[in-house]
């Protein structure tokens, strides 16, 4: 099956890309803050999951579902 995205499907992705970066940091920079463990263990899953997240939609786009504009 050939699937291709939109220009603004592709683009919404890379938004989401970005987004999910800043996610990652922001909790990175959070869990060296807190005192809770329970809480550092969470934001250090977070880091894990949204930069897991953002590295999988950047190797979706770069396998040709996003296509060339």
């Amino acid at each position: 099956m050939n699937q291709r995205l939109a220009m603004h499907e592709t683009l919404e992705l890379h938004e989401l890309i970005g987004h999910k970066n800043i996610c990652a940091k922001k909790a990175q920079a959070m869990a060296t803050l807190v005192s809770d463990p329970q809480l550092r263990q969470f934001l250090q899953q977070e880091v894990q999951m949204s930069s897991r997240h953002a590295q999988e939609i950047s190797q979706l786009l770069s396998s040709g579902i996003g296509g060339r504009y």
